[in-house]
């Protein structure tokens, strides 16, 4: 099973937790026995959902509501306090499409996600909305300031504003005060190519272009908690890589490097 490989790997890379939506890992009994496997090894477990953020409030009504009710749910029995929240319609609806506008996309999520937070509030579980290649960290502080709940704040990847062409740093000024969990991804950005077109190109944490080291200076000064922040290496090696190499390039890089914002992981 994928989270019984992730929580053997998590302790084989010397890490202290993952990420992974906790309706992946099974039904309530399933994720009960996972959370006390993860609390008994001494691990964190960062839970997440999915759900359509630019729903009409009839569409969430019939078919997201109690569904991410149930995930909130589902995420508390396995412990985690925190649900990364990730766009489950980005191909639909995102920061580049029209129908409808970009101001209305965000007005619906902020009328479908009150919906569920009483159930968050019950399970003590906050939704951390994700960036996730689909909305601008702009955009989504819009979201979480319209909630205006202490169970709505923000997961902060690194790399995803340059795919929604905004910069990292800069939305991470606005996200920072709200961020309670971060996506440590690097991309190597090209500008020109011989194709006369820009491109993004994966790489292991601290080979790429994604301004990571001022990110993470910025979270321990302007997050909520950053004593508490969860932080993940996030990868996506190329096919003829290896990625554990990937993985371990990132953790390595990161001790070295940041080290001061990792005061757990000792240099390898």
């Amino acid at each position: 099973m994928r989270h019984d490989w992730m929580l053997a790997k998590t302790r084989d890379l010397g890490l202290e937790g993952f990420y992974m939506h906790a309706a992946d890992v099974g039904d309530l009994a399933t994720v009960e026995d996972f959370g006390a496997r993860m609390r008994a090894a001494g691990l964190i477990f960062n839970g997440g959902l999915t759900a359509n953020w630019a729903a009409t409030a009839d569409e969430w009504d019939c078919e997201y509501r109690e569904r991410a009710i149930e995930h909130v749910e589902l995420n508390a029995r396995s412990g985690a306090t925190i649900a990364t929240v990730t766009h489950l319609m980005a191909g639909v609806h995102n920061h580049f499409s029209t129908d409808p506008p970009i101001g209305e996309q965000i007005e619906r999520a902020i009328h479908n996600f009150s919906t569920i937070l009483p159930a968050c509030r019950h399970h003590g579980v906050t939704l951390a909305f994700e960036n996730h290649m689909d909305y601008r960290l702009s955009e989504v502080v819009a979201i979480v300031e319209g909630l205006d709940s202490e169970f709505a704040r923000i997961t902060l990847d690194t790399a995803n504003p340059f795919l929604v062409l905004e910069d990292p740093l800069e939305g991470a000024v606005l996200a920072a005060p709200y961020t309670v969990a971060v996506h440590l991804k690097d991309f190597t950005v090209h500008p020109l190519t011989e194709a006369w077109e820009p491109e993004l190109r994966w790489a292991p944490v601290g080979r790429g272009d994604s301004p990571i080291a001022q990110i993470l200076d910025l979270l321990q000064s302007e997050a909520p908690n950053p004593d508490q922040l969860l932080a993940h290496i996030e990868i996506a090696g190329l096919p003829q890589t290896d990625p554990d190499r990937w993985v371990r390039a990132s953790a390595t890089h990161l001790r070295r490097h940041a080290a001061d914002h990792f005061p757990n992981q000792a240099v390898t």
